[in-house]
This record gives C-alpha cells, sequence and structure tokens, in this order.
C-alpha cells in the first residue's frame, strides 16, 4: 500500500526547476499549487510561479527571498539549498511531476470517499446520496492527461478523416432526426453534445415536438431516449404518444371510447411503444443535480442517445436561495456539460416571457427567452415554435406551425413551415397529410402496415 503522496517526487520536481528554469512552463501547466501535499513544498513552487510571471530569475537565493519566512527554525534558503542539492536530475523532472499528480489524485479520491461516507451516514434521500457521490467523484479532474495545445497538423489530419466521413453521408442527416423531414434539412441532424432549447408560449406545442422526436427516435429509429417531464404525468405523455404514433384523436383517447373506435391503431401504437427504447421520468421537484444522476446511471446501464427535459422553468437546483437568473445559468450550464458529458444531444424545454404579447407580430426572438443571457450562451440550437392561428382565429396559416430557428452554431438561421394536427398531437412536413394517411404521406416512426 503506498501513500498518498511522495515527498521524494515533489522535492525532486523542485529541485529540477531550480536547476533548469525553462521546465517550469512545461511543467506548470498541469501541476497546480494544491497538488503538493507538504506545506514547505507548496510555498516553494508558488515562489517560483510567482517570480516567472514576473520573469524574474528562478534560483535558490531569489525563491528564498520570495518566500520571506516560515517562521519556524526552518530556513527557505536552506531548504531550497537541499532541494538543488539533492535533486538526481532535470532530465526527470516529467517523471517527477507525473508522480506529483498521481498522488494528488489519489488524495481526491480519499477526500471524495469521507464526503460520500459522510453522505451514507447522512438522513438524505437515497437518490440524493447517489446524486452526490457521482458527482464527487466526477469533480476528480483529469485534465491533466489532455494536452492544452495541438499542432494544426494533427487537428488537420483529423479534420481530413472527419471529412471523408461526412461525404460518406451521401446527403443522408449527420446525426438524430426531428422526424421531420424539411427540419432535418436545415438541421441536418441533431448533433452528439449538443445543448437544444425548444422555446415558445404557452399553447404552441413545444411538448408536443419535443415528444415527437423522442418518438421519431425511439420507435422509428430504434434509439434509446429519456424523457424527463416536471410538467405532464406519464399517463398524459402516453396520451400524446399514443395519439401521434397511431393517429388516434387525443379527445378519444381521454374520453375512453379509442378502445372502440380506434383499436386497432391503439394495440398497434401501444405494441410500438413498448417495444422502443423509450423511458420516461415524471417525478416533480427534480434537481438538475438528480436529472444529471439518472441520465448517467442510463447511460451506464443501457445506452442513452437523447435525453428530453421539460421544463427549464420546472428544473430545481441544490442552492435554494439562488434567484432565477442563477438557476436558469446552472440549468443551462449543467444540461450543456451533460450532453458533453454523455456525448448525447440534450433538449431543453422553455417558456417565454410575456413582453412579446405586447408586440403586434408575435413571433419569438431570442431576446424573449426568460433569462436569455445565459441559455443564449449554452445552447447550441434553439428552435421557437410559433402558431399564427393561436392568435388569430381566422389566420390563412391554420393548421400549419413556423419551427423558427433562432439561433445555431454551423448553420444559417431561418424557418421551417410544418404541419400541425392538434387533435392527433403532432407535427409533420406538409404533404397533403389526413390523419389517418399519416405514415403514407411523410416519414414515420412506425411503419405503414401496422395500421393497414
Amino acid at each position: 500500500m503506498r501513500d498518498p503522496y511522495s515527498q521524494e517526487a515533489e522535492q525532486g520536481l523542485l529541485g529540477a526547476m531550480l536547476i533548469k528554469p525553462e521546465l517550469i512552463d512545461i511543467l506548470s501547466a498541469d501541476v497546480q499549487v494544491s497538488d503538493f501535499y507538504f506545506d514547505y513544498n507548496r510555498d516553494v513552487y508558488r515562489a517560483i510561479l510567482a517570480l516567472r510571471s514576473r520573469n524574474a530569475s528562478v534560483d535558490i537565493l531569489t525563491v528564498a527571498d520570495q518566500i520571506g519566512t516560515w517562521g519556524t527554525e526552518a530556513s527557505p534558503l536552506a531548504y531550497c539549498a537541499d532541494l538543488d542539492r539533492n535533486t538526481p536530475s532535470a532530465a526527470n523532472a516529467k517523471e517527477y511531476a507525473r508522480i506529483v499528480l498521481e498522488r494528488s489524485i489519489d488524495r481526491a479520491m480519499i477526500e471524495v470517499a469521507r464526503t460520500i461516507h459522510e453522505s451514507a451516514h447522512s438522513d438524505a434521500a437515497t437518490e440524493d446520496k447517489i446524486a452526490l457521490a457521482q458527482a464527487e467523484v466526477l469533480s476528480i479532474s483529469a485534465e491533466s492527461a489532455t494536452p492544452e495545445i495541438v499542432s494544426a497538423a494533427d487537428v488537420m489530419r483529423a479534420h481530413v478523416a472527419e471529412l471523408d466521413r461526412r461525404d460518406g453521408l451521401k446527403g443522408e442527416i449527420d446525426g438524430l432526426s426531428t422526424g421531420i423531414e424539411t427540419l432535418d434539412a436545415r438541421l441536418m441532424g441533431m448533433k452528439p453534445e449538443q445543448l437544444i432549447v425548444i422555446a415558445g408560449r404557452a399553447k404552441m406545442g413545444k411538448t408536443t415536438l419535443a415528444m415527437n422526436i423522442a418518438a421519431s427516435n425511439a420507435i422509428r429509429d430504434g434509439k434509446k431516449v429519456l424523457v424527463v417531464s416536471l410538467e405532464m404525468s406519464q399517463g398524459q405523455l402516453m396520451d400524446r404518444m399514443l395519439a401521434s404514433t397511431g393517429c388516434i384523436p387525443l379527445h378519444s383517447l381521454k374520453d375512453g371510447s379509442a378502445t372502440l373506435t380506434h383499436s386497432l391503431q391503439l394495440l398497434n401504437a401501444s405494441s410500438a411503444i413498448i417495444g422502443s427504447g423509450l423511458k420516461l421520468s415524471a417525478r416533480r421537484g427534480l434537481t438538475i443535480n438528480r436529472i444529471r444522476s439518472m441520465a448517467r446511471r442510463e447511460k451506464m446501464l443501457n445506452g442513452l442517445d437523447l435525453l428530453v427535459i421539460d421544463h427549464i422553468g420546472l428544473v430545481d437546483v441544490d442552492d435554494p436561495r439562488a434567484n432565477s437568473v442563477v438557476r436558469i445559468s446552472e440549468i443551462t450550464r449543467q444540461s450543456k456539460l451533460l450532453a458533453a458529458e454523455l456525448g448525447i444531444p440534450v433538449i431543453i424545454l422553455s417558456q417565454l416571457n410575456r413582453s412579446l404579447e405586447s408586440r403586434p407580430d408575435k413571433r419569438p426572438i431570442p431576446s424573449d427567452l426568460r433569462d436569455s443571457g445565459s441559455i443564449e450562451q449554452d445552447a447550441d440550437l434553439i428552435l421557437f415554435v410559433y402558431r399564427d392561428e393561436v392568435y388569430h382565429p381566422h389566420s390563412e396559416a391554420k393548421g400549419t406551425a413556423e419551427i423558427i430557428i433562432g439561433v445555431a452554431r454551423d448553420i444559417e438561421a431561418g424557418m421551417v413551415r410544418v404541419q400541425y394536427q392538434g387533435k392527433y398531437s403532432t407535427f409533420c412536413d406538409i404533404k397533403g397529410y389526413e390523419g389517418e394517411a399519416k405514415y403514407t404521406t411523410t416519414k414515420s416512426y412506425a411503419s405503414s402496415s401496422l395500421l393497414d
């Protein structure tokens, strides 16, 4: 069993820097003051960095002078002289740094274990304990293993391979599908690590669009999808999914008549959902850390291709005193980190400010997002859902919706007009859609034979 520190490696690393100061810039990119275990060594390293930051000479005299006194019988000058004299070779500096970093991680793991141990004995809910344990373990950084600077040549070689991969797609979308061909043509797929925000005023259909996307991926494309709804119950979500998947009027599902009037569609749609990789959580009061914990566990145990969170206004944070701006900022930041961590698109729904109601043109713009600063900063893609008939019942655009690409990285902003069928709780391409004919007129997530 080894100690979670190495006095010899710490002293060797510092001695190498005193002998060969040009190593400081190379090694300090990875080694932090906190990576040293012994206080004397921390003081010496802190002094070395301070001198280097102002381009001052680094040797035993200048470092000792920078330290000053230790308030003990120990002399900084004598200690630095010993470091210089007892270091075998500056050529081994990188190996000394590796040992120092490894022992620093060992100590971090011990501290995490202590925190988890204390949490396990607390009165907190089991789910909160698990979320804390996961967060603590992931907080142990392995960034030092990742170079901060790489050559353009290496980047270009990797990018040429990426261009070859894109060419092999032959026009197919590069990522997950939304289930709407015209929207896919603009987005070219929802990419791994993307944070996608779907926003709109009440009754516009943002939840319907999100559930359509979830169903398209889980049922049609065989993807693993997790929907976390903090607004609707599991039964409400299932009604919407049955309506859109089976082309069953939503009202007939709610009044119970669907079992008689649409029995075949109901059977086929329910079978398609049962056989899919869709999972739901409709537990209220979840924090963003709890959601991250659920998603990590699902990814590890069963795989996960897409996460949908409905909606940002109902997600909690661990600090109950946080104001709305801080809360939204934390949620979007954590959601973006989760997308990167799991390598999947994360869709989160957002409401809009009421201020747009006072405008003649009520089509949403990014500034209509509640606490829009952090959302715009963290989101890779923001889709606004707008239906003109909500404001103008006799609108010429009745039965259609505009999906507005408000903010996007790597693609142009714009708008896609789609068909909206409220009674079937679905959005689809405009192709003469007439309820039962849905699966023969547009790309679907259940084969047409299911409804024959």
